[in-house]
């Protein structure tokens, strides 16, 4: 049963979203874990045109792809959530999901949880088996929602600029590896703290990968900081996506003074979008409750 949730103001598919591609993507998420519901939360973007000596004018057309979906699920059967999702994602079809049980999800909704209560008033429902009903959420987004972003932007800045001064301790004693790990944790902070201002929701990961799609749902600069369209800026995110747990246990792992100067830039960006971000949120928060 497909049907659409409360108004759809902040994201609609509409007439972008080729309908047949999103049915394969549902039908491959249901054949892969039985879910309860299927919530489209977010799409990236894409524009084409053509041009030919034919005609003066380019036709253009855009398409949406890259799907973030939220998925609730009756139960984990002893799984972890990111189990579920990497079983999601590994069908072949380019989507990133979170996972969530009916349960957490349908308490999230009575505690008023600003991502929950989100979801349900704007999110496009993809799938809904109809075997269990959602909750209505007792209250909307909390009146102190300002003084929650503060909060979380303040404690999330302090640490992500405590570990990047770490690295650079790390990095005078030439030790590049642990230096790309403390470089690893604060990019994690900073974008935790992106996803908590604009959702509400924490994802319980460390990978840098998955947060960067996770935040991507409420800022597209991020991913300009890691185009990944050459070898060389594949490397580079590599050698901070696995910096977590290799940079510390593995003997091989190994770094370059000028790829650590680099991803140290590239986490002070990190920085600027988050100090950025809150400027707007509070400034829409401020329009939107005036």
């Amino acid at each position: 049963m497909l049907r659409k949730g409360g108004d759809m103001q902040t994201f609609a598919s509409g007439q972008h979203v080729q309908s047949s591609y999103r049915q394969c993507l549902v039908n491959s998420i249901v054949k892969a874990v039985k879910p309860e519901m299927i919530f489209l939360l977010g799409a990236a973007l894409y524009h084409r045109s053509s041009k030919s000596i034919f005609q003066t004018l380019s036709v253009g057309s855009q398409y949406m792809s890259d799907y973030i979906v939220l998925v609730l699920l009756e139960n984990l059967a002893n799984k972890e959530a990111h189990e579920w999702q990497d079983k999601i994602e590994n069908q072949g079809m380019p989507v990133t999901s979170i996972v969530l049980t009916m349960c957490t999800f349908n308490e999230w909704l009575q505690l008023g949880h600003r991502f929950a209560v989100k979801v349900q008033q704007s999110a496009e429902i993809l799938y809904d088996s109809g075997n269990q009903q959602l909750q209505f959420s007792h209250t909307a987004i909390p009146n102190d929602e300002q003084h929650i972003i503060e909060k979380h932007w303040r404690e999330g800045m302090i640490k992500a600029k405590e570990f990047l001064a770490g690295s650079e301790l790390y990095k005078i004693r030439k030790q590049y590896a642990m230096a790309t790990f403390m470089l690893h944790q604060s990019a994690e902070q900073s974008l935790h703290t992106i996803l908590k201002m604009g959702t509400g929701y924490h994802a319980n990961t460390h990978n840098i990968d998955r947060l960067l799609r996770y935040a991507g749902l409420v800022s597209d600069q991020l991913t300009n900081i890691f185009p990944q369209k050459t070898e060389a800026d594949k490397q580079l995110f590599q050698l901070l996506q696995k910096a977590y747990s290799d940079a510390r246990y593995k003997s091989d792992y190994t770094i370059s003074y000028d790829q650590l100067l680099c991803l140290t830039e590239k986490v002070r960006c990190m920085h600027e979008v988050l100090s950025s971000y809150k400027r707007v949120k509070l400034n829409s928060h401020t329009i939107n409750h005036a």
